[in-house]
């Protein structure tokens, strides 16, 4: 649908919609907004997101104070705004200039007043950052297709942009493809304490370990004796899910589009302060511990809807798991919160589903972001066929039953 109106406003709002920012008129002359991506340690520990953070200059009056409006000191000249109740990200308070404060827009939250003009784009990622944070490129295989064609695509840079090495290769980085891990590497031969991975948010206030290794180990002995895995296990490498997610609900919370989800039963992750101790054993018992055991420490609870709860920290906004009543033994955990050392993917640990459909990318049908769940799956199979990795096995048995319910569950089309 066309505009015809000559300037737009943007919103930013938290999922819980208790807080909700307008931004001045922007001519649309001026359009897309410049977006960089930051793939930064500090930024994925901050959101839960594999793709660190993403912003925009915000183009509007500096957020006011009031109660569910929560400040955290990122680092000496950045401060982070989130909503209180349900942790959104809402805006970055930046101070690196002296007398001068900017404020930043996380580009997740953001909603146009009305529709753009025919062909007009709201925002153009122009920088991908701190790549050399993440050892193996994090997300950034996938996040090259971010613009729509017309655009150019996002420029690489180590660190900060213009300050570091730029990539300007055509390939992926890292260059040396000996760095990259075969579908099959997994943590069954390191020994028992090479494979807990810390789960910590920035902050620290959420300090867990996921006994990756121990799971590994678990779930071959189950198969051994005929046991059946949980659907989110590689029965091959026995490595966890990695999926990609285009819901809007994740995406408000994190602030950033295309979130990442892996999955672990309850009793594999354990206190980092009593690594002998799992977490409470199913869903409702952790829902009940929240506020009554202190090893839980900053862990808070939302409940974005009826029998689902989104963890996050209560002091840095970190979203954490993503957990739901008919799930009692599991959670989905957001992945940029691991501490792997192979680098931010985490590949000994999870089995990513790289290419396919994305899940909940219709949720982004009819918006500015249309263009995003297209341009993933193409860049995820293209990220999938360059390293030479077989279809995750989820995505086979998807496809498998997809074709069988076009045939009648005949196998022939």
């Amino acid at each position: 649908m066309e505009s015809n109106t000559d300037t737009i406003t943007l919103t930013t709002q938290c999922h819980c919609r208790a807080l909700s920012f307008t931004s001045k008129p922007i001519p649309t002359t001026s359009l897309p907004l410049k977006a960089t991506n930051c793939h930064c340690n500090s930024c994925r520990h901050l959101t839960g997101s594999l793709r660190g953070s993403t912003d925009i200059l915000w183009p509007g009056p500096p957020p006011q104070p009031s109660d569910n409006l929560k400040q955290y000191a990122f680092s000496p000249r950045l401060n982070i705004y989130f909503c209180s109740h349900c942790s959104t990200t809402l805006f970055w308070e930046d101070n690196s200039t002296p007398g001068v404060t900017n404020y930043l827009a996380f580009t997740g939250v953001l909603t146009p007043s009305s529709p753009l003009p025919l062909g007009q784009n709201l925002i153009e990622w122009d920088a991908h950052m701190f790549l050399a944070d993440t050892i193996d490129g994090g997300a950034v295989p996938w996040l090259n297709g971010l613009n729509p064609p017309s655009a150019a695509k996002p420029r690489r840079w180590l660190g900060w942009r213009e300050k570091s090495k730029e990539i300007t290769s055509e390939g992926y980085w890292p260059e040396d493809k000996n760095i990259f891990l075969s579908h099959a590497d997994n943590l069954l031969h390191l020994p028992e304490k090479e494979g807990n991975i810390p789960l910590k948010c920035h902050c620290g206030g959420v300090d867990f370990v996921l006994k990756a290794g121990d799971a590994q180990r678990d779930f071959k002995e189950r198969q051994s004796k005929g046991g059946q895995l949980p659907w989110f296990v590689d029965p091959e490498s026995y490595k966890l899910l990695g999926s990609l997610d285009g819901c809007s609900d994740c995406r408000l919370v994190s602030g950033t589009e295309i979130f990442a989800w892996t999955f672990a039963e309850l009793k594999h992750i354990t206190f980092a302060s009593d690594p002998t101790s799992p977490l409470p054993l199913d869903t409702t018992a952790l829902q009940s511990a929240i506020g009554t055991d202190p090893r839980l420490g900053t862990l808070s609870l939302y409940s974005s809807s009826q029998g689902v709860q989104r963890y996050h920290c209560s002091t840095c906004s970190a979203v954490v798991f993503y957990t739901c009543d008919s799930r009692p033994d599991m959670v989905d955990i957001a992945p940029g919160l691991l501490h792997a050392p192979e680098g931010a993917r985490a590949e000994r640990v999870i089995s990513w589903s790289w290419g396919g459909k994305l899940g909940f990318g219709s949720d982004m049908a009819g918006t500015w972001r249309e263009h995003l769940p297209a341009a993933v799956e193409e860049e995820t199979e293209q990220f999938r066929l360059a390293r030479r990795f077989p279809k995750n096995f989820r995505r086979v048995v998807k496809e498998q039953g997809a074709a069988q319910a076009v045939t009648g569950g005949s196998g022939q089309v």
